[in-house]
């Protein structure tokens, strides 16, 4: 899960897409968790929402409301549960970005594809590693052999 703590939004408050779109870019961010008043996860908008639903449609961004391009009901993992699990919901739901929640269902973060594929990538890098370690010491025995 990306350290970053995730930037949120709240739903009714008359925010648009134009103000989803400035915050995006100014915190070179892709998504941003749509709260209700109460702080609860509702939703997410991703740059690929803002797209698909503001600029395909040729809709005037300043016109269109953020709970009219969340992506809802919030689709999320919990923090205890595994890269596995996450990466299973994110696979059948066909999405890039997932929230991670805690037991009380505050946001504990996001984890996305690029933290997976970083976390793979880690664990093949050492196991090919561990690999090369072994191969050395068999090698050194057959030749004191």
């Amino acid at each position: 899960m990306s350290f970053r703590e995730p930037w949120t939004i709240t739903a009714y408050s008359n925010k648009t897409a134009r103000d989803v779109a400035a915050i995006l870019t100014k915190n070179r961010i892709g998504s941003l968790i749509v709260i209700d008043k109460d702080n609860t996860p509702i939703g997410i908008i991703t740059e690929s929402d803002l797209v698909k639903r503001v600029c395909l449609e040729n809709y005037n961004a300043d016109k269109v409301l953020v709970e009219e391009i969340m992506s809802s009901p919030l689709i999320t993992v919990m923090t205890f549960d595994s890269v596995d699990t996450a990466s299973r919901v994110m696979l059948s739901n066909k999405i890039k970005r997932l929230p991670v929640l805690e037991a009380d269902n505050r946001i504990s973060g996001i984890i996305s594809v690029t933290d997976i594929a970083y976390h793979l990538a880690k664990i093949l890098l050492d196991d090919y590693n561990r690999h090369r370690s072994l191969k050395k010491i068999l090698e050194m025995n057959d030749v004191s052999n």
